[in-house]
């Protein structure tokens, strides 16, 4: 795995560096399945390991219930959830990502077509603090 990954949203516009990813994992939950369209795979990464390296002036966010949800808002790519000290970055923006899905959180919340196909450690809602 790369200790520096780049990712970009669709269009190109918004492009970032992640330093030292934490963990990959899923979220099941219902506002990442609205915000996506399925579940949302993302990155764990330290607040301080996220730069833009373009495009940040493009970046929305939206306040949600949960986290704000920030995205590129000329092609609507989600990008990362800030979580405060950690952000939940879009696996799929990242072209060189080699990691193994370590976790799924929100399970209880999956969509009933979703089926989960591996072995990561799955937790109805949220792991243990």
């Amino acid at each position: 795995m790369a200790e520096t990954l780049k990712g970009a949203c669709l269009c190109g516009s918004v492009a970032y560096e992640v330093k030292d990813p934490e963990s990959m994992g899923y979220c099941h939950c219902s506002r990442c399945q609205r915000w996506t369209g399925s579940s949302l795979a993302g990155v764990v990464v330290a607040k301080e390991n996220f730069h833009f390296t373009d495009g940040e002036d493009l970046v929305e966010t939206y306040e949600s219930e949960f986290a704000p949800r920030n995205f590129c808002g000329n092609c609507g790519s989600s990008i990362y959830d800030d979580l405060g000290e950690k952000y939940f970055v879009a696996a799929g923006l990242m072209r060189d990502l080699d990691m193994t899905p370590a976790f799924h959180l929100q399970v209880a919340y999956k969509a009933p077509w979703e089926q989960i196909g591996d072995n990561a450690e799955q937790f109805a809602e949220n792991p243990p603090a």
